[in-house]
């Protein structure tokens, strides 16, 4: 861990026992949010602390916004990572100063220095955390051409190979495409919750490639750029005033971004680099051949639960995770649908599944996170397909009780209406906020249908499931989510 000093002031590497190394960084992170700095540059933290003479630097990118690069380029890319324990009131925190940030910069005003970072050889590694939207990709998992901003890069890059590119695959492809010329071999890593992120941010990217420039595509196609699958897990709600307030009650500094995290964070890697890397096993990652396993039983037993959880708070007017735990109705249901998840898992004989659900329960009653419900809720669109409809299509063909995901569907459809149980307005941030709230507000008897359709799922013309996640709707409508949740509970097969 890194010594700070007690000096009063603002944060900076002016207080920390380690100084900035004088050397390029060798990672490039896309979308430097919160999870980003809790989880990936906390592990080469980690690797730096045990190799302190060769450290592993990032060069972080912000791409919509300037808001990270400007409250941490004042303290040197340095940040806290709150680890969060215990309730309010009798608090086990840990403060970790995290110093793996070389620099931090923004895609709008540092668009030439970004493209200097990727093309380097120095950079081994380009990896991200830009949402699942980010990844512009249809629903088949295709790349969006039809999108404006991936559109408008195809024709940059046709045009320009160094022209000024907006979204994550004309990055990438650029990137790729400088590299190429200098035979300077990367990895590209997801830390995003896709399914088989690896695979599929190389078919994107291998996609616009074809599109914009062959040669470079054959580059990749012959083994010069890498995409490993990963498995990312560690809960980080937004930061708030209440932790910087804690960072400057408790370290005797200002820090204007602090991360506030749990204790838990877990990383599966597959073997798979082609170029140089940090030694991730020194950092406490799992190095795996095959990813998968550990991603389904991640979207399946914690994601999906999570959005469960989200929109039953939401619409019963929980803020927090911890909040909708308390209720024990809602605790047996989150459960449930792990149970009926779990028996979609083909994991290794030594995983402990039981055990796993476990482990996971206690993150969700974890009352120091203060994880709102409102913005697990977001993009919903995007998360259900891969977090309960890859589910339910799993157990309709083999003919198992999907109940509790059907539950989940009706109040995701019931959460669309944009108005709680109390009559507080909720705020529908998707997307596809307007067709989804069109859908939600139409007839009740359509809205299961319409809304499978609109996500291109087959699922739409499940009759017994429609049939299912009708009955539930109007259960929501006629008497709310507890006895909902009550017949869910209370129900035998």
């Amino acid at each position: 861990m890194v010594v700070c000093s007690l000096t009063e002031g603002r944060i900076s590497r002016d207080v920390l026992s380690r100084p900035l190394a004088d050397i390029a960084p060798r990672i490039v992170h896309l979308g430097l949010g919160a999870f980003a700095r809790a989880h990936l540059a906390e592990y080469v933290r980690r690797v730096n602390d045990k190799r302190s003479n060769d450290p592993w630097l990032i060069c972080g990118v912000s791409l919509r916004n300037p808001d990270v690069r400007d409250a941490l380029t004042p303290q040197q890319g340095v940040y806290t990572i709150i680890e969060r324990d215990g309730p309010r009131d009798n608090p086990n925190d840990t403060f970790v100063l995290c110093d793996s940030l070389s620099e931090v910069l923004f895609a709008g005003d540092d668009a030439e220095l970004i493209r200097e970072r990727l093309a380097a050889a120095e950079t081994q590694i380009i990896s991200m955390t830009v949402t699942e939207k980010g990844y512009c990709r249809r629903a088949d998992g295709t790349l969006d051409v039809d999108s404006e901003d991936v559109s408008q890069d195809i024709q940059t890059l046709k045009k320009n190979p160094y022209g000024v590119v907006k979204t994550l695959p004309g990055w990438l492809a650029q990137a790729i495409i400088y590299r190429s010329t200098s035979a300077y071999p990367v990895t590209v890593i997801s830390l995003d919750n896709l399914p088989d992120n690896g695979q599929n941010l190389k078919q994107i990217v291998g996609e616009m490639l074809g599109l914009v420039n062959e040669s470079a595509a054959r580059w990749m196609g012959e083994g010069n750029v890498s995409f490993p699958g990963s498995v990312l897990d560690r809960i980080v709600p937004a930061t708030t005033d209440v932790d910087r307030a804690d960072v400057e009650a408790h370290l005797k500094f200002y820090d204007a971004w602090p991360i506030a995290t749990e204790p838990y964070n877990n990383w599966v890697l597959e073997d798979n680099f082609c170029s140089d890397q940090p030694n991730w096993r020194e950092a406490g990652v799992t190095v795996v051949a095959d990813a998968t396993p550990f991603e389904e039983a991640k979207l399946r037993l914690l994601n999906g639960p999570h959005s469960f959880i989200a929109y039953l708070g939401q619409l019963t007017d929980l803020e927090t995770v911890a909040d909708v735990m308390r209720v024990e109705t809602n605790r047996l249901a989150v459960h449930g649908f792990m149970e009926e998840a779990a028996q979609t898992l083909r994991m290794p004989t030594t995983f402990d599944v039981g055990a796993y659900q476990r482990e996971i329960l206690a993150r969700f009653d974890n009352v120091a996170l203060q994880h709102r419900t409102a913005q697990i809720a977001m993009d919903g669109s995007e998360k259900v397909p891969q977090r309960w409809l890859a589910v339910i299509e799993v157990l309709r063909e083999r003919g198992e009780s999907v109940r509790f995901l059907a539950a989940a569907l009706a109040i995701w459809t019931r959460y669309l209406e944009g108005v709680s149980e109390s009559g507080v307005e909720l705020v529908i941030s998707d997307p596809r906020t307007e067709q989804l709230t069109r859908i939600a507000a139409s007839n009740a008897d359509q809205v299961a249908t319409d809304v499978l359709t609109l996500l291109q799922s087959d699922l739409s013309k499940d009759e017994a499931l429609i049939s299912d996640v009708t009955r539930y709707y109007r259960l929501l409508a006629d008497e709310g989510a507890g006895a909902l949740i009550k017949e869910l509970v209370t129900r035998t097969e």
